[in-house]
Formats: C-alpha cells, structure tokens, sequence
C-alpha cells in the first residue's frame, strides 16, 4: 500500500545573528602599549640630545683649533687635546671595565631566592623588569665611571705633560736627597695616578653593593646567610685592589711630609720624621698583607669574617700607626719643645722659601743711622731729586680722563690708570697711561650689525705725567690726547681691536677690490659731522668666507646672524678671544697670569704686557702662601685689578713676559731672567711646547725699557719678607721681628671725611704698593720701582720700607729694605691718616669743601724715603656731585718723620712746611744682602 509522501519539513528559523562584542581593552594592555611608545619616545629623545651634543662638542673643538691656528699656536692646541684624549681613553677605559665586569659578575653570581612581593618590594619588582632592564644597567655600569674618571683624568692634562717631560733640577731636598724635580713635576702625577685607580675601585665597589642587594647577592631580612660567597669573592677582589692602591698611595705619600703645614713652617717636622715617615712603610706593609688576606679569601676561603678582617686590619692600622701616634708624638714631644726641636725645620725652610721665591740673594738691608740723617739746605735739594711725587693718583683720576678724552659715549677708559715710564724731553718720566677703548653700552643704536660689524675698535691713548698738574685747570697735563691725538708718544696705529673692554667678537674685512669701508674708526675732529670709517688690514682673526665656518661659528656663538647676514663676505674674519690676559692664558694654560696687564706704545704700536708665572705646591720645604690672601689689596677689592685664584703655592718665579698687539692681536711669549734667575720648570715646560716661549735675547730693544716688575709677585714677596727678613732659626720662631704690610688708610679716611657722622666705619683693605721713580735709600738717584711702608705687628707703628728696582737692567728685581726702631724715623701710613682726621686746619678746610654738594676725594698715600725719614705726600682732590663729575686737585698734604701734617694748594710749599717740621732724628745707608 502506498503511503503518501510526507510533507516537506519547514526549514528552521536561524536566529538573528547577535552583533559581536568589541574586544576588551585591558588597562595592563593600554600600559603595555604605552610602555612600548614611551621608551621609544624616549629612547629617540635621548639619541636626539646626544647627537645634539656630540655634534656642538665637535663644532667646539673646530672652532677652537681654528682659533689657535689664527694666533700661530696651533701645535699648543694639538699636544694639549691629544693629551686630554689619552688621559681620558685610558682611564675611562679601566673604568668602565671595572664597572661592567663587576656588574656582570653580580648577575652570574645570583643566587636563587624566592623573593616575596610583600615584604621585598624593590627587589620583587626587580626581578619581574630585570631582562628589560639588563642592558641599560650595563650600559650606565660602565659610562657613569667611564665618564667620571675619565673626564677627572683629562682634567689633569698639565699634571701628565709636565711628569713625560720633567727634567733635573739639579738640586736636592735634605730630607729624601732626591733632585728637585721629582717634587715639582713627578711626584703630582703619582698622586694622581693613586686618586684615579682609587676612583674607579671605589665605584666598582658601589656598583657592587647596589646591584648585588637587587640580585639578591647581600639582604638584611630572610632566612639563610645574609651574603651570598660569590658576592664575597667580588668584594674581596674590589677590596683587595683598593689595598695595593692604598700601599702605593703609602708610598707616594712618604713625599707630601716636605709640604706639611702641621709644623711651625712648611715642612718636614720633628713628628713627620719621628712618627709619620717611620709608620709608612709598617702601613705599606699591612695593606700588602690585607690585599694577600682579601686575595686569598678569594680562590680559598670565601668567609665573609675574613673579608672584614682583611679590612679591619687596614683601617686599625692606619688609626694607629697612621693618625694616634704622630698625635701622640706631636702633643707630648714636639709641641712642648717646639723652640728647640723645630729649628732645623725652619731653618731649611727659610732657605726653600728664599731660593722658591726669587729672594735669595738679592734682599740689600741698609742700616740704620741717625747720625746721616739730611738737614737744612742739604735737605731740601735732596727732596728735590728724590722722587717724582705723584700727584695724579691712577687710582681716583680715571674719571677724570673719562671726562676730558672719552669725546664720546661709546669710548671709555679702564677704572684704574697703569703708570710707566717714557722719555720725554730727553728726560725719563712717570706717566700714567690709558687707552681709549670701545665701550659696547655706549653704542648708538644698538643692533647686530652695529654691535659687532659697525663698532668694532677703539682708537688711541691719552698719557699725562704723575708728578705735574695743569695750574690753571688743576687737572692731569696731557701728553697724549684728542683726536687726531697730540702727541708727545708718537702711535702710529692707534687703532684697538683686542683690548680690556673690546666686544666678545668683531666681524671684520673687504675684499681686496672692494671700496666699502663699514666700520666706524673714529670722530671727525672739531666737531665735523662726517666721522671717519675703515676696514681692519691685519691677520689676527679667523677667516670666515666660507659658508661651513660661517654656519660652525654661528653655533658656536650662538648667533645665527653669522650665518644669514649678507654683510659678512668672502673675506670676513671673525674677531674673538680679544681680553690680552684671555688670549694669553688660552696660548698658555699653565702659567699663572698678574693681575694687572697694561698697555705700552712701542715703536708706535700699543702692546699690552702680560706677567706670567711659573708656579707650584709642591716644592719641597717652602713656605706654603695662599695667591689670594698675599695679593689682595684695595685695587683687587675695587675691581681694578684681577684677584688671584685661591691657592696655595710655595714657588712662583716671573719667568715670562707676554705681549699683545692691540691691532693684530698676536701673542707673543718672551723668556725672562733666563741668566739671572733660571727656572727649570720653565724648561720643563718649554720641552711640551716646543717653540711657544722665544729666548730673552729677541725682546724687541723698544719693549724692553716698558718691562716691570710685577706687582702681584711684589704683592707675595712681600708677605713673605714680613717674615722672612729675619734670618736666625730661634728668632724666626718667637716672631717678635715679624712685620705686617699696613691697611690702605685713604679708604677709612674717605669714608669720615665725606661722612655725616664724622666717623671711621672701617679699616681699609691692604696697601697697594706704587709704581714710582725714587732712591730706594733716600739718599741717591731715582729709579723706577715698585715700594711699600711695612709696619709692626700690631700695625701701629712704621716697621720698614721695601721697594724692588723695576727698571730692566743689571739692578732688575734687587729688594732694598730699609728697617725702622719704633718711631726712629715716621710714621705709620695708620699714624699718618690719623694725624690727617685730627688735624683741625686739614678737618676744617675739607669740611668746606665736601660742602656744597661735593665730596672729599683722597689719592694714595705716597711713602717716600728722604734722608733718613720717611716722607708721606697725599693729593686732595674734590668732586662734585653729578653724574659727569671728575677730581679735580686743590690740595696736597705732606708730613715728613715726626713732624706736622702740611696742607697747602700746591706740592712745593707744602713740602717745604713738612721738611721744616719734621727735620730731626733719621736712618742712613750702609748695609748687607741676604
């Protein structure tokens, strides 16, 4: 039977497909992908940065070689940057593998600890980041003490050129016996050479501690040994070279006892002979045996007990031996016998200190004698050629200058006028001397062009003679002055392109065809209105015509303007470094330069003279002397002059006389005294720059007669003859003799004339010496010097006079020192300013004239020896006021040995008063040499 079909079944409703969700966005995947973006972006940030510096660290060393190359020093530039470079790869290199290898060693020798998120969550999170963070721990391991040593190394270049080409002394220490040259330029590179291992040991170390606590190599808290013994093994390497350093450094340090200052001198003294220099090598030995200790405890024991041993037994050592015995030795032994002890220390440093200053030899000591002493009409006559009296005081009449001879805003002259000596008349006259140089806040319409392309130069000198005034306008009779200049120094190029105040950089020169001449030369005379404009000729700037030098010292100098403007040309140079004592001490980084350069005309050229000196810290027995402290003085205190760095030095001798041409800019370094007074680390130095110093025989015969003797290295002879005058070992020691060198007393004077009050507010800074013709006795011919009053120890009373002959010649640099008993015959520059405030005739008649809205402006206090007394000449001067006022000179005060403060309007009459008055008691000549 047929059964029919069955129905088709209805297909199946397929549900709605449902919309898929959105995957789901995690905050550890956003971290995650922010992490990713982040270190890119900072990784390409720092790539960035480092680019940038490495590419201005070139762009540095291009333009500096091209500016040596400009003042023919190139070859100065070379052995200096290859001496930086080797210092700095080698030990940056032993750095930086003793930070990786130590780093790497930490990790290897990790031990496997089940580290607890909560209670060590540093380590906890440095485990879950350390594959991310490997690389980089590496890395810094080994740059950051790569980097630190390194650049300390490179830092020390002089240190490392003066040991490869140290050279006999031929001479020796009475304590070692060893050549001098040893101390001064061998013995500072060992000293280096133990601080630079020393350093890179130490943070080795550093790293060791920090990264074995991350790996779990040391811990405070947890079960089990607190430090694991592969960690012992790396401190106990780290720990064992630190100790053969520190036996080196034992050593090395046997040496610095010939300039320990714990004694009454600089020196070796009885406790570094009985105590410290017996102790060193038992210390030599107990670092040998605690780096064996430490060493051994390395492939042996690996027991962190004998690591601290090892340690322990250094640093016991060293507190005994090293620090509580020559303590002991010292308070029990030498310091209660000090007087009888000490003497064979001061004794060899008084003669260290003499030969290491210049001073041996050549101290003259004139005696005193009461019965030469000049009277009456001898008397007078000799006051008339004793001297040239100052009575323009470089000090106070720079405004003065400023006022008659700026002519314009945009001129200026330096704070201080320089003195020096030129024949005028056919007669040798002191003259103070200033150049006119361009002032850069005077520039009309300051703007780039004007500021570096437009004024570029100053122009000329203005000179007037110290001892003269103009009657009529009481002010400095001029030599040299205006423009066009009169002139009684002729200067043949009286243009100033690298002086005290020039611009940080000049763009200067045309092409040879070119017609145009942009820079602004000087005023038109008599008021004209068409000034006078030049082109520079000379060769002493860097020529930037083309584009790449104009773009690298555009970033150089940070002024895109050298590179964009359409002003500088094919024949452009670029005018930098112009200050004479920059230039010089870029030239010759290891002389140590006098504070105050002046200018000189020679054969119609402006020189400005530079001072070098040849210094050290390390000569063995010499008085150690801070530069600072031993040349400060009122100039220093007011800006005039240059303050000294704050070191110490114990040997400084004026071995070179550099020169600058204000025109070309050319340096040039002479030898000097090379007969007279060798200095062998001079010669040690000119085997590193070879050529850089010319022998004294090729100065110029017009430059030598504008030499002087310098006034910072006075400055330091001078403390140092405060003491050093006295010869004997046990007087030495008492001190009674010892002088002082006598505060300036115009600075308290000043301030209580001018004020309200009445009063002294302060004492002033130290004296300055003068610049000055005079008889170094008194009693004979002028010659140009350098002098200063010395007082007593209480600096109450006049103690000596020392003046330095600074006249090139065969007398150049000879010390005459003329002692005083108490009031014999002056007195003290303190006395003399007090007899000033108390004189009622002098009180009254500057009270008037502070009247009126002025003031009361003092000059130096001259001290002069005349006849067996001491002869104090002072200018008065008043100044107005106003913005644009000047001293002007209305009196001089005179006061000669014991007698009355003279006031008069005028020098003559005023010394005739003061030589009447004081004629009594006196010193003559006659003497001996040390």
């Amino acid at each position: 039977m047929n059964r029919p079909a069955p129905a088709p079944s209805r297909p199946k409703a397929t549900p709605p497909a449902r919309p898929q969700a959105a995957p789901e966005i995690r905050p550890d995947d956003v971290l995650d992908r922010f992490g990713r973006w982040g270190r890119r972006a900072l990784v390409a940030i720092v790539a960035i940065v480092v680019l940038w510096l490495l590419f201005t660290r070139a762009v540095g060393l291009v333009t500096t070689h091209l500016w040596f190359e400009s003042v023919d020093a190139g070859p100065v530039y070379s052995t200096m940057l290859r001496a930086q470079v080797l210092l700095f790869c080698v030990f940056a290199v032993l750095a930086g593998l003793v930070g990786g290898l130590t780093l790497r060693a930490v990790r290897r020798g990790r031990p496997r600890l089940h580290v607890e998120e909560q209670r060590q969550t540093t380590r906890w999170w440095f485990r879950q980041h350390e594959s991310g963070l490997w690389r980089t721990m590496l890395l810094l391991a080994v740059v950051i003490p790569a980097l630190m040593v390194g650049s300390h190394a490179a830092g020390q270049w002089q240190t490392y050129l003066l040991w490869r080409h140290a050279s006999p002394w031929h001479a020796t220490d009475p304590q070692f016996h060893k050549d001098l040259s040893f101390f001064v330029e061998v013995y500072p590179f060992h000293v280096l050479l133990v601080a630079l291992l020393s350093q890179a040991v130490v943070l080795g170390l550093w790293i060791a501690v920090v990264s074995g606590y991350l790996f779990g190599g040391w811990r405070v808290r947890g079960s089990g040994p607190r430090i694991t013994r592969p960690m012992i093994r790396i401190l106990s390497v780290l720990l064992g070279c630190y100790l053969v350093i520190k036996a080196f450094g034992y050593w090395v340090a046997q040496y610095s006892v010939i300039t320990d200052g714990s004694g009454p001198v600089t020196g070796v003294s009885y406790t570094d002979q009985h105590a410290v220099l017996p102790g060193m090598y038992p210390l030599i030995a107990i670092a040998v045996v605690g780096a064996a200790i430490l060493l051994a405890n390395v492939f042996f024991l690996r027991r962190a007990r004998v690591m601290i041993a090892g340690i322990a037994l250094m640093g016991v050592g060293a507190l005994v031996i090293g620090t509580a015995w020559p303590k002991l030795v010292y308070q029990f032994i030498e310091k209660p016998s000090a007087a009888t002890v000490d003497l064979g220390e001061i004794s060899h440093n008084q003669q260290a200190t003499r030969t290491a200053f210049g001073l041996r030899n050549v101290v003259h000591t004139v005696a005193y004698d009461p019965a030469k002493t000049l009277q009456g009409a001898a008397l007078q006559r000799q006051a008339g050629r004793t001297a040239q009296i100052p009575l323009l005081d470089p000090n106070q009449l720079s405004p003065t200058f400023n006022v008659k001879q700026e002519l314009q805003a945009y001129y200026g002259f330096k704070g201080t006028l320089d003195v020096d000596h030129y024949d005028i008349g056919g007669q040798s006259r002191d003259v103070a001397l200033a150049v006119r140089e361009l002032q850069s806040g005077g520039v009309p319409n300051p703007s780039w062009v004007n500021d570096h392309l437009v004024y570029t130069h100053g122009y000329g000198v203005v000179a007037a003679p110290t001892d003269t005034m103009d009657a009529t306008t009481e002010s400095p009779d001029f030599l040299d002055a205006g423009i066009p200049p009169a002139r009684q120094i002729p200067v043949s190029q009286p243009r100033v392109y690298f002086g005290q105040s020039s611009p940080s950089y000049s763009i200067v020169g045309e092409p040879a065809a070119s017609r145009r001449h942009l820079e602004f030369d000087h005023p038109a005379p008599n008021g004209n209105s068409s000034a006078s404009h030049t082109t520079y000729h000379g060769k002493g700037g860097i020529p930037i015509g083309s584009s790449l030098r104009r773009l690298l010292f555009a970033v150089s100098l940070q002024s895109p303007n050298i590179f964009f403007s359409s002003d500088v040309n094919s024949a452009s140079q670029l005018l930098m470094v112009r200050n004479p004592q920059a230039r010089v001490a870029k030239v010759a980084p290891w002389l140590t330069l006098d504070g105050d350069v002046y200018p000189a005309v020679v054969n119609g050229r402006i020189k400005w003279v530079v001072d070098g000196y040849t210094t050290s810290s390390s000569y063995p027995d010499s008085q150690l002397v801070n530069l600072r402290t031993a040349t400060t003085n009122t100039l220093t205190t007011n800006g005039a002059m240059s303050a000294q760095p704050n070191r110490q030095v114990n040997y400084m001798r004026n071995s070179v006389k550099a020169t600058v041409d204000a025109y070309t800019g050319k340096v040039t370094l002479y030898a000097w005294q090379e007969n007279q007074l060798p200095d062998p680390l001079l010669k040690a130095w000119e085997g590193v720059f070879p050529g850089l110093v010319k022998p004294q025989s090729s100065i110029p015969a017009a430059l030598l007669p504008h030499l002087r003797y310098p006034r910072d290295l006075f400055d330091v002879q001078r403390t140092l003859l405060a003491q050093y005058h006295v010869k004997k070992a046990p007087d030495f020691y008492s001190g009674n003799d010892f002088w002082k060198v006598p505060n300036d007393p115009t600075v308290g004077t000043n301030q209580q004339i001018n004020s309200s009050s009445g009063k002294n507010s302060a004492s002033g800074p130290p004296q300055p010496p003068l610049y000055m013709s005079l008889s170094p006795n008194g009693f004979g011919k002028q010659q140009y010097s350098l002098s200063s009053p010395m007082v007593t120890l209480n600096r109450r009373d006049l103690a000596a006079f020392i003046s330095v002959d600074s006249q090139p010649g065969p007398g150049y640099g000879t010390f005459t020192i003329l002692p005083f008993s108490s009031g014999s015959a002056g007195e003290s520059p303190l006395q003399v300013g007090n007899d000033i405030e108390s004189s009622t005739k002098i009180s009254e008649a500057l009270t008037l004239q502070r009247g009126g809205n002025s003031k009361v402006v003092l000059g130096d206090l001259a001290a002069i020896p005349l006849g067996g007394r001491m002869l104090y000449v002072e200018p008065v001067y008043t100044q107005a006021a106003a913005s644009n006022s000047f001293p002007v000179l209305r009196h001089v005060i005179a006061l000669y040995g014991n007698g009355d403060p003279a006031f008069d309007t005028t020098l003559a009459p005023a010394l005739h008063q003061a030589l009447a008055s004081g004629s009594s008691g006196g010193a003559g000549s006659g003497g001996s040499t040390s």
